[in-house]
């Protein structure tokens, strides 16, 4: 179960924008982008994103899944996120989970119960996601083995339970999507902001996940 509540753990540090604007003129498509309640204490918005990015999508869809799962855990990288996902063409509709289930006939049980270290993995993982792959030049296999010693570097500052397996790495199509459609420069660095920010966050937990990714980025 994820430690409650999201918002005392990492709201503060970079503070959620609730007003965008749409800058991109043209053809746009509307996508669900899942957010926690106020105070969820569930991951259910993580934990759905995160199941919904595990199955095969457009790749701007599969954007807004990791878009979402990176907000979840940050709601300050909210305002960087929407503005990289509308140069895409892409409009957010905001469903806030698990309050609004029922009503986006939303299948809760398709959602596996992640504890805070594998959120923190999985969010780790989608923050390399943002800026690796464009250094390897297309590269698949040396991209491979890279981002699953990243992995297993992000699982070994938790006592991690070998049987606890996640799906990740994405294939390298994936990747490469993510990398190039939601990797902005704008978003890239609010990430790095936070990352070198939060090196002595209050959650330990967190605090180890910035330290060890603010080393692998710089």
């Amino acid at each position: 179960m994820v430690p409650p509540p999201y918002e005392t753990k990492l709201n503060s540090p970079i503070g959620a924008k609730l007003h965008f604007q749409i800058k991109k003129i043209g053809f746009v498509v509307d996508y669900n982008f899942y957010v926690p309640d106020e105070r969820d204490d569930t991951g259910m918005a993580f934990r759905i994103a995160y199941y919904r990015a595990t199955q095969y999508y457009q790749n701007k869809e599969l954007c807004v899944y990791v878009g979402s799962m990176l907000c979840s855990v940050v709601p300050g990288f909210r305002s960087s996120v929407e503005k990289s996902l509308n140069e895409i063409g892409i409009r957010l509709r905001f469903v806030s989970l698990p309050s609004q289930t029922k009503e986006n006939n939303i299948d809760i049980t398709c959602a596996r119960q992640l504890d805070w270290s594998s959120i923190l993995v999985i969010f780790g993982y989608c923050i390399l996601l943002l800026f690796n792959f464009k250094s390897f030049n297309n590269d698949a296999v040396g991209y491979n083995n890279y981002i699953f010693n990243c992995i297993r570097g992000l699982q070994a500052k938790f006592r991690w339970d070998p049987s606890n397996k996640l799906a990740i790495p994405f294939d390298v199509t994936k990747a490469y999507a993510i990398s190039t459609m939601l990797g902005s420069d704008d978003l890239c660095a609010t990430v790095k902001k936070f990352l070198i920010d939060n090196s002595d966050h209050p959650d330990s937990q967190v605090g180890i996940v910035c330290k060890y990714l603010s080393v692998i980025l710089s």
